[in-house]
């Protein structure tokens, strides 16, 4: 990112945990949220719905669509890579090759899961989920004008 679009974009202290999450949540399940532009807050869309929050925020973000921003469900898509790189970055290959057949097909989550508690991987895979999952949020806030302050 050059200098210029550095300063163009707009800096908010987002938690971009909760932004991770929206982002990964099933498009068929989860409508996305709402990124506020002034105070970095985070909101689930069917928390704007009027029922929800006794008033009608998706009218306030109709009224100042500049302040809102819509942040989507993409799905799993990227942490079904993230767990195949994972399985890449294993030297053992027997452990290897159990794992590349686990994250196969329907039922990959769990099996996946299963297998890297039995193995005793589960901070590794954490550690490396976490840091992936944060810079998608980082990047994906980026691409569309925001840069996250510390």
């Amino acid at each position: 990112m050059t200098d210029s679009e550095l300063r163009d974009h707009r800096e908010l202290p987002v938690d971009l945990e909760w932004v991770a999450t929206m982002l990964e949540g099933d498009p068929m399940r989860s409508q996305g949220a709402f990124l506020d532009l002034k105070t970095g807050e985070v909101i689930p869309a069917f928390m704007t719905e009027h029922d929800a929050t006794g008033d009608d925020a998706t009218a306030h973000a109709e009224a100042e669509p500049d302040r809102w921003l819509f942040l989507p469900s993409l799905g799993s898509r990227a942490v079904r890579e993230d767990m195949a790189e994972f399985v890449a970055m294993i030297t053992d290959g027997s452990l290897q090759q159990r794992m590349e057949l686990a994250i196969e097909g329907l039922g990959a989550f769990r099996r996946f899961r299963d297998l890297i508690f039995a193995e005793g991987l589960v901070a590794e895979w954490h550690a490396f989920s976490d840091d992936r999952r944060i810079a998608r949020a980082r990047e994906f806030l980026a691409d569309l004008g925001v840069r996250v302050s510390s």
